[in-house]
């Protein structure tokens, strides 16, 4: 696996798709890495694009490192990623947690930007707290827990925390249930996230990640509503993340979005063909598609 080096953390990353023309940077989100992204979904978007992805520091086959985990920090990293491959511009793809590393990469560099996709993703500037009885299909997925005689508190925050309690070893049965419903997939895909979990563990309980994950330290409505990139948001109607939707779609001016029935939170695992018809119609009505790297 190919690596560059910030700072001593390595972060390793593949490219795929078209060996020219434009480059879109693929971010997943926390407790997944760079396997995150389905191969259908890989196989049409690199029709289009040469795809870079990547595992984020703390992820996959990255450095655990002891700190550096703000969206600010992984968006450091993203970017020396981009000068060590010799990138000048990207389009944007991210997920989850990676929504606000990308936006912290195009307020760092937004001339490095053509566009921007957020797939599901929260923002703790727009959706600062939420508790799992505050959202509404809470209900429809408590069952796995209960079926497996598993106590969770509704009062839980719906965050990286609760992440943190699914990498228990006793919780791989909900995990694949959960994951087959379309909640969410912590740790890799297909039930074979065991290393993935066991650095998950690590990384809370090891670093600063949990309060690096909830700084928000150079997002702000004003940044959001500045924005002159293209930006298209697209989320699941069982999402618990609709919030950050609506507050993308009230700040920034050229946002666009889409909601996909049926689907939660890993749409994009769930429904890859679907999911790079939309991100495909985007980049051909809105980001550019001649530029090379």
């Amino acid at each position: 696996m190919p690596q560059v080096e910030r700072d001593g953390v390595k972060l390793s990353y593949r490219l795929a798709g078209r060996t020219d023309g434009p480059v879109a940077l693929l971010i997943h989100g926390l407790g997944a890495n760079m396997a995150f992204w389905h191969p259908a979904l890989v196989r049409r978007l690199g029709e289009h694009r040469r795809l870079l992805m990547y595992d984020q520091r703390g992820h996959g086959y990255s450095t655990l490192a002891p700190s550096g985990y703000t969206a600010g920090e992984l968006a450091a990293d993203a970017l020396a990623l981009l000068d060590a491959l010799n990138i000048e511009t990207v389009d944007l793809v991210a997920h989850s947690f990676g929504a606000g590393v990308a936006l912290q990469l195009l307020r760092s560099v937004p001339e490095r930007v053509d566009g921007l996709t957020i797939l599901d993703g929260r923002v703790r500037l727009l959706q600062p707290a939420q508790r799992l009885r505050d959202w509404e299909h809470w209900q429809t997925w408590w069952r796995y827990f209960e079926a497996a005689g598993v106590e969770v508190d509704d009062e839980q925050e719906l965050d990286f925390s609760l992440l943190a309690i699914m990498a228990d070893p006793r919780f791989a049965e909900v995990r694949m249930n959960l994951e087959a419903d379309g909640f969410f997939v912590p740790f890799g895909l297909w039930n074979a996230g065991r290393r993935a979990a066991a650095k998950w563990r690590r990384l809370i309980e090891e670093t600063t990640a949990p309060r690096d994950f909830q700084d928000t330290s150079g997002l702000s409505v004003e940044f959001l509503q500045q924005i002159d990139k293209p930006l298209l948001a697209v989320y699941g109607e069982f999402s618990h993340c609709l919030p950050t939707r609506d507050g993308l779609l009230r700040y920034v001016p050229h946002c666009q979005s889409v909601v996909l029935p049926g689907v939660g939170h890993n749409f994009p695992v769930l429904r890859p063909d679907e999911t790079a018809r939309h991100i495909e119609t985007f980049w051909t009505s809105c980001c550019s598609t001649e530029t090379a790297p």
